[in-house]
């Protein structure tokens, strides 16, 4: 991923705050030079999310596809992926600015992460996986579901997926967010994007008033 000064993170726990509020990425391999991607839920080991703070390399990222899916089927225990998270991104019009000349763009954040993985398949692991990640994307619902009636479904369904571990060996990210713009711009903007109806367009917002500083 190519990353600007200016567009990196300003600070190491950024990428697995970005992973932890978008956990669904898209997991890409290779099958004889043509490539494979499938769009899944994934997240940071809970044991690791301490240390994903400091940064992601040696991390592991866990998660799950469908069993009927071929990606999988093309995969080997240690070959390399890349793993993409996307998080908020929006357009910029150039009328939104109060001077001219100006030009359009896009506002975006992103994550990439390489590393090897390997498959899981036993009936244990695939549902510690599942379980994990419904712990991590229930945990801000309130009320949160309550998973214990549906226990026993699990337990037979479960073996329609193939679960996943990738171990981080390279980050990199980008938070394209309007700093390479002035700052009366760049306040402009981004007052504008947390006042927008759209959710979307204010979680950019947030963004790019962290980017601020």
């Amino acid at each position: 991923m190519w990353t600007p000064d200016h567009f990196a993170a300003s600070e190491p726990g950024w990428d697995a705050r970005l992973i932890a509020e978008n956990p669904f990425g898209i997991m890409i391999s290779s099958d004889a030079g043509v490539p494979l991607a499938t769009h899944v839920p994934m997240l940071i080991h809970p044991e690791d999310r301490d240390r994903a703070r400091s940064g992601l390399e040696g991390c592991r990222i866990i998660g799950h596809q469908a069993r009927e899916n071929h990606q999988w089927r093309t995969i080997t225990d240690g070959d390399r992926l890349l793993l993409i998270f996307n998080g908020p991104h929006g357009y910029v019009s150039p009328s939104q600015y109060p001077d001219q000349p100006a030009a359009p763009t896009w506002n975006y954040t992103a994550v990439h992460l390489t590393g090897p993985v390997t498959l899981f398949h036993d009936h244990d692991e695939l549902l510690r996986v599942i379980n994990l990640t419904i712990d991590t994307t229930e945990r801000d619902r309130d009320p949160g579901w309550d998973r214990e009636p549906s226990r026993d479904y699990f337990d037979r369904i479960v073996g329609g997926i193939v679960a996943f571990q990738v171990t981080v060996e390279s980050a990199a990210s980008t938070y394209k967010l309007s700093q390479d713009q002035p700052e009366h711009r760049r306040t402009l903007v981004t007052d504008q994007a947390l006042a927008d109806p759209d959710h979307g367009r204010r979680r950019l917002g947030d963004w790019m008033r962290r980017a601020g500083g």
